[in-house]
């Protein structure tokens, strides 16, 4: 379920925007994330909009949430029998690129990898929850002011080696900086509570019709593989996701806490699905200040998964070829233990040619049955 624009990210080659009848109105009220120097994102709504009734609908205004429910409901009964049978998964968009997570960094406003991004909670809905639930006006001083700016580059998340405990990213007695990261994570992962369609507060859906072995949800979460290695994980902060401000903190955790949770409600599994399953530690040596560990970051992703028991599903980063590209499928295989049905390798548009069904096949051969493969180009 897209609720969010397609292009200007990453493997975008056509430009679907919000529809015109949510953007302006968000636009209008300050719904759309926001960054400091007051770069707006139209990529999809701040999640400060998910209970503004403001949106239009047949009987006066809505909620954000309320439209996602909509389309759901709508979804749903349209696709009929088709449900539970030919769609077995419904993947719930829960911000840019459908993945929980900020728009921190956008590359239609000039972002290049590996920059750390921004914070984007600078619209007048976030400063207003940021103010209700904290007494604070803004974000505290030191973040980043250049999304391709590395960690060391940044006050907030400079490492601070002799004494780690002083860094600007760690919480702490008097310290709002660590303090607001941990609410900027805090407050997605709630959003991602409410989205998901197992909330007791969302009213009754189609979906509960239908045993839960035969259809589940799942929630994408972006594999932020670079300065994984750095103390601050700067990337992972800016996006939502803390894994800096203690020895214990782990977004991962709080998140596969927050899907085994729903899904208990739901009485159906809800998958947290991760990407970057192509790459190795090595994919990006030719950059060492990227300080990239994507395999690092699966375990950890993993070891979340396993700890609150909901079903892990993954996906590649970036597209590749099924006729060159021998050493992703070698990669997803090895990453595929402990998953759950279903890994979509997203490949070219050479994927479909009959020449390459025996290179599909090997691949499949090498996989736990069972296992769903979902190619998209």
């Amino acid at each position: 379920m897209s609720f969010h624009q397609c292009g200007g990210n990453v493997g975008d080659t056509v430009n679907f925007p919000l529809p015109a009848w949510c953007l302006e109105k968000a636009k209008s009220s300050g719904l759309l994330y926001k960054s400091k120097d007051g770069v707006v994102a139209e990529d999809c709504l701040s999640l400060s909009a998910d209970n503004e009734k403001i949106f239009p609908s047949k009987s006066g205004t809505r909620t954000a949430l309320q439209c996602y429910q909509d389309y759901m409901t709508a979804f749903l009964k349209f696709m009929g029998s088709h449900v539970g049978n030919t769609i077995c998964e419904l993947q719930v968009g829960m911000g840019p690129c459908g993945e929980l997570r900020y728009p921190s960094y956008m590359m239609s406003n000039g972002w290049n990898w590996p920059g750390v991004g921004l914070i984007m909670a600078y619209d007048s809905g976030m400063l207003k929850m940021l103010k209700a639930d904290t007494g604070e006006a803004g974000p505290p001083e030191g973040f980043p002011e250049d999304q391709n700016a590395m960690p060391d580059d940044v006050p907030m998340f400079r490492a601070n080696a002799p004494d780690p405990a002083s860094t600007g990213f760690r919480s702490g007695k008097g310290k709002d900086d660590g303090d607001f990261l941990e609410w900027y994570s805090s407050v997605l992962i709630k959003h991602g509570r409410r989205l998901s369609c197992a909330s007791p507060t969302h009213r009754p859906l189609p979906f509960q019709v239908y045993p839960p072995e035969k259809f589940c949800f799942s929630v994408k979460v972006s594999g932020l593989h670079w300065h994984v290695t750095h103390p601050s994980r700067a990337t992972e902060a800016c996006a939502g996701y803390n894994c800096c401000t203690s020895e214990t903190a782990d977004a991962y955790m709080e998140i596969a806490k927050m899907l085994g949770a729903e899904s208990k409600t739901a009485q159906r599994p809800i998958l947290f699905n991760f990407t970057c399953m192509e790459m190795t530690n090595d994919s990006n040596s030719g950059v060492p200040k990227a300080l990239s560990a994507p395999e690092d970051l699966i375990a950890q992703v993993r070891k979340a998964a396993i700890f609150h028991q909901v079903p892990l599903a993954g996906e590649n980063a970036l597209e590749f070829d099924l006729a060159t590209s021998q050493w992703a499928f070698t990669q997803i295989g090895k990453q595929i233990r402990s998953f759950s049905p279903g890994t979509g390798p997203r490949t070219g548009p050479r994927c479909c040619q009959r020449s390459l069904d025996e290179t599909t096949k090997r691949f499949r051969n090498t996989l736990p049955i069972p296992t769903i493969l979902s190619f998209a180009s």
